[in-house]
């Protein structure tokens, strides 16, 4: 049986919406259901899965920020040294940010929340 993982979308990055609108995505919870995690005494690792899995990944150099919000808490604040605060165009142009998407291994998840 294959692992199942969690997929984080790049332009996520770029929107006060994005990576699920903050929430905890539905696999995530599917796994802690089927895994005996609490998902209500582990807090989902979206900063940290971020930092560590997709921006060292990006072709773009992204630098980004951290902001206490019910939306999507971490966004992009430069893109190759762009200011772009968390927008999805520059100058009437659209930000790709390539690689489209990372995958990450739903136990390395649930090792990062329980850390």
């Amino acid at each position: 049986m294959t692992e199942p993982t969690l997929t984080l979308h790049s332009d996520g990055l770029l929107s006060k919406f994005g990576f699920n609108d903050g929430d905890d995505p539905e696999a995530w919870l599917e796994y802690c259901e089927t895994n005996g995690i609490d998902y209500n005494e582990v807090d989902f690792p979206l900063v940290q899965l971020v930092r560590q899995y997709l921006l060292p990944v990006l072709d773009q150099r992204v630098t980004v920020y951290e902001i206490e919000t019910n939306h999507n808490p971490i966004r992009a604040q430069t893109v190759d040294g762009v200011e772009v605060h968390g927008q999805d165009t520059v100058n009437g142009e659209p930000i790709e940010l390539t690689p489209e998407q990372v995958t990450i291994p739903m136990s390395e998840v649930a090792r990062l929340a329980q850390a």
